[in-house]
């Protein structure tokens, strides 16, 4: 499995396990096509800082049947991201620069019910600061780099099961 995609198993089971609105912070060529083919029915938003992945992802998105609820919106500083307006179902925490996932984490606790953490082991990213404020922690190791999810609303124990047996090698590569 590509490393940029090691996130799909257990953002996938968040997204049966919820109904309401998603969020993505940093949008790419493999989780923004996989929330708006599974998302069809729920409003999903990517937020995108970088200008350039910001056009790419607004012309793939273009395509997409108008029935599809998926806003993308850039912003020219996280900071600036309007993430308190609504509460989220599901947020995927991928984006750059690194230090901002952290940041971020601690700015959507409480207004999210399940945080989706990519490359979670990384330090770089500032996450454990952040995870160690929440109620419930799952962290999915089976394939690197590994994926987390947080929650002060929900215990997590459905996770490992709905995620299943997933056992794919993931490959060396570039970072997303």
């Amino acid at each position: 499995m590509h490393p940029c995609a090691t996130h799909f198993p257990v953002l996938l089971a968040c997204l049966r396990h919820t109904s309401g609105p998603v969020l993505e912070l940093g949008g790419g060529w493999f989780s923004t096509p996989l929330l708006a083919a599974f998302s069809l029915d729920r409003l999903v938003v990517t937020i995108e800082a970088d200008r350039d992945w910001y056009s790419r992802l607004v012309a793939f998105c273009s395509g997409m049947p108008s029935s599809v609820k998926h806003r993308i919106l850039h912003v020219g500083d996280y900071a600036e991201a309007p993430i308190d307006e609504q509460h989220w179902s599901v947020v995927l925490l991928d984006h750059a620069p690194a230090e901002r996932r952290g940041i971020d984490l601690l700015r959507l606790q409480g207004r999210a019910d399940l945080l989706v953490l990519h490359d979670s082991e990384d330090p770089a990213y500032g996450y454990e600061k952040g995870c160690s404020r929440f109620k419930y922690r799952y962290d999915h190791k089976e394939l690197s780099p590994w994926t987390s999810v947080v929650s002060d609303a929900d215990p997590l124990d459905w996770l490992p099961a709905m995620i299943g047996g997933v056992s794919m090698a993931s490959s060396e590569g570039k970072p997303c």
